[in-house]
C-alpha cells in the first residue's frame, strides 16, 4: 500500500517547475528532455535511479551516498579527498587553480592562449533552448582558442543532442558547421556513460577537433 501511494505522489511531485529547479533541472532542460527522450521527467528519473541502485556498484559511488547520507567515508570519496591526493593538493598544486568570474564565452575571448581540453557539462541545454544566438557566440569562442588535438565533452539531459552539430560558425577563415569540424569517439562516450555513476543525464559526448 505505501509504495503504491509514494509512486504516484512522488510522479506528480516531479512534474512541478518548483520542484525540479529545487533539484538543479530548469523548465528548458525538462521541456528538451521530454522532447528527445519521449518519456516525463518522472518516468526518466524513476528508472535512473532503479539504474544507480540496481545495476551500478554502490561501493564507490559517492556521488549517491552523499545524497543519502550527507557524508562521505574513507573508502568512498572524491580522489581529491583521498589522504595521497589532497597532501599534494596543500603541498601547491591547489595553488595552479585560477578562478575567473565570467560567462564561457567572456573568458575565451580574453584568454591569451589555446586551451585543449574543454568540460561543458550541461549547459547548452539552456542556451539551445533560451537563445541559440548565445549558443553560436559560444562555439565560435571555443574553436577560436581551441589547440591543436583540442577535445570537447559535454552531457545532456536529452536521450540525443540536436543542436550542436547545425551551428554555424567560422573556421579557418571560411564559414562551416560545428558538426563539420569535430570528430566524435562514439564507442569511448557510450562505455563511459553506462558507467557513469550519477546517471541523471540522458546521453554523454566525446569529439575531437577535426585535424
Amino acid at each position: 500500500m505505501q509504495q503504491k501511494f509514494w509512486r504516484p505522489s512522488f510522479k506528480r511531485a516531479l512534474r512541478t517547475d518548483t520542484l525540479l529547479s529545487c533539484l538543479g533541472v530548469p523548465r528548458a532542460q525538462r521541456d528538451y528532455l521530454e522532447k528527445s527522450c519521449m518519456m516525463s521527467v518522472a518516468d526518466f528519473v524513476e528508472r535512473s535511479v532503479e539504474t544507480v541502485l540496481t545495476r551500478l556498484s554502490v561501493r564507490d559511488n559517492y556521488f549517491w551516498r552523499v545524497y543519502l547520507f550527507g557524508s562521505y567515508t574513507a573508502e568512498c570519496c572524491p580522489e581529491y579527498l583521498k589522504p595521497e591526493n589532497y597532501h599534494k593538493l596543500k603541498a601547491g598544486l591547489a595553488d595552479r587553480i585560477e578562478i575567473h568570474t565570467n560567462h564561457l564565452t567572456g573568458f575565451l575571448r580574453a584568454h591569451p592562449t589555446p586551451i585543449t581540453r574543454f568540460v561543458l557539462l550541461d549547459h547548452m541545454d539552456w542556451l539551445s533552448n533560451q537563445d541559440p544566438r548565445l549558443l553560436q557566440a559560444e562555439w565560435q569562442a571555443i574553436l577560436d582558442r581551441a589547440g591543436r588535438g583540442a577535445r570537447m565533452l559535454w552531457r545532456s539531459a536529452g536521450f540525443r543532442v540536436d543542436y550542436v552539430d547545425p551551428v554555424e560558425v567560422q573556421y579557418r577563415g571560411r564559414p562551416a558547421r560545428v558538426g563539420d569540424v569535430l570528430r566524435y569517439d562514439e564507442p569511448t562516450a557510450r562505455a563511459a556513460h553506462a558507467r557513469d555513476r550519477v546517471h541523471t543525464y540522458g546521453s554523454f559526448y566525446i569529439a575531437d577537433l577535426a585535424a
